[in-house]
């Protein structure tokens, strides 16, 4: 049972870890709205699709 509490762990850590760069991504990604980079457009894109 401790040995899946701590792979729980270990894999909430890791998630939280990925969510934070994904977010902070997004946050450049908002500041150069408007800018026209049809690069920023395709990560936003890929970001918010909900498939």
């Amino acid at each position: 049972l401790n040995i899946l509490k701590s792979t729980i762990q270990d894999m909430e850590k890791e998630r939280d870890f990925y969510f934070g760069k994904l977010r902070n991504i997004e946050l450049i990604c908002q500041e150069k709205e408007g800018e026209g980079d049809p690069t920023l457009q395709r990560i936003v894109d890929i970001l918010y699709a909900t498939d």
